[in-house]
């Protein structure tokens, strides 16, 4: 996130014990884009995203003085809206197909050299591949490749060990090495 974590929760105990809009605000707006952006990948809709964003952020306010004892708010928020993204998609039966913007294709580019159309074709082979993956899996590729979050972090927002982590990004990476096989030089 944006703000340090002393300001986080600085602006987070002034919420709870003050009911400061001020600094609600700042905490919605350091708040929203990454949460946007994971909503949005889950289910889809961008509309639907932003009221699952929108209405976790005012779960937020509603907390009262309980927000002071949230110990890791992004933890909280992230977790927040991914029980609200699996409990629509439980609710609608819909399959998982992100948008996914390509954190690494610089890297992919710098490494070799391809002319933009390639690094066009390869963008949409990896988004491709990268919708396709299984719910959790997708989820936690998002949330360390995209969002940058680390290992532990991940682990605590999904509830789920780092060892799962670390195969679903095994599982994730193996299936984008396979589909750009064609792309990849054989050393």
């Amino acid at each position: 996130m944006q703000l340090p974590i002393k300001d986080i929760l600085y602006l987070q105990h002034r919420v709870a014990y003050l009911r400061d809009e001020v600094a609600y605000k700042k905490l919605f707006i350091n708040y929203y884009n990454p949460l946007h952006r994971f909503a949005t990948a889950i289910v889809k809709n961008n509309e639907l995203a932003e009221e699952m964003v929108s209405d976790t952020m005012m779960k937020v306010w509603d907390a009262g003085t309980k927000l002071a004892l949230v110990e890791k708010l992004d933890a909280y928020l992230f977790t927040a809206i991914k029980n609200s993204c699996l409990t629509y998609l439980h609710k609608q039966k819909l399959q998982i197909v992100p948008v996914h913007d390509v954190a690494d294709a610089d890297a992919i580019h710098n490494e070799t050299a391809y002319t933009a159309v390639e690094a066009t074709e390869i963008e949409k082979i990896i988004n491709v591949t990268v919708s396709k993956l299984p719910p959790q899996c997708l989820m936690v590729y998002k949330l360390i490749k995209e969002e940058g979050f680390s290992y532990k972090k991940v682990s605590c927002i999904l509830e789920i060990s780092q060892n799962t982590l670390e195969t679903h990004i095994r599982i994730a990476l193996k299936r984008i090495k396979a589909a750009l096989s064609n792309y990849l030089v054989q050393q």
